[in-house]
């Protein structure tokens, strides 16, 4: 079994750190909570941390950018490298080309978990990735939370689960 801690590395894409900004109520927004908190380690990006910002200073309103610079500035992140080209070409077969340095990254530094809500790209290479026997686990907050927020060894003293 698993073992749940503030030592699991969750990899936050860019969906869900947009999502996490905006919503304050939905599962997003409770995992980069427990972050700050010190309940996991946050590891993303540059790159992708860019890609959320663009997205939110184009699409939404000043208060979800304002939030999101909050979870940047409270969280002790682990930006991660983007790897070289002949890194990236390792995980061409499985996953889109727009998102290859996503899986690339947070397999290659040791990412326990890659959380999407990236249903057409990331999340529909799921399947390739757990056939080609890579460590990680791509999943969205939400099945993150049922399946292993539970399992946290410091549970109780983590944000509560929401719905």
């Amino acid at each position: 079994m698993i073992k749940i801690n503030r030592h699991t590395t969750l990899f936050f894409d860019a969906s869900v750190l947009v999502a996490g900004a905006h919503s304050g109520g939905g599962g997003s927004a409770l995992l980069l909570e427990a972050c700050k908190l010190g309940g996991f380690t946050a590891q993303s990006t540059f790159l992708v941390i860019l890609e959320a910002l663009h997205t939110l200073e184009s699409d939404f309103p000043q208060r979800s950018q304002n939030r999101f610079t909050e979870f940047l500035a409270e969280i002790n992140w682990e930006l991660l490298s983007v790897p070289l080209e002949e890194e990236l070409q390792k995980y061409a077969p499985l996953i889109d080309p727009k998102d290859l340095h996503v899986l690339a990254a947070a397999v290659e530094e040791g990412s326990e978990f890659l959380l999407t809500l990236d249903r057409k790209h990331i999340l529909a290479a799921a399947e390739a990735v757990k056939k080609a026997n890579l460590p990680i686990r791509i999943l969205t907050p939400g099945d993150f939370i049922q399946q292993y927020y539970p399992l946290h060894k410091e549970y109780s003293s983590l944000p509560p689960r929401r719905g």
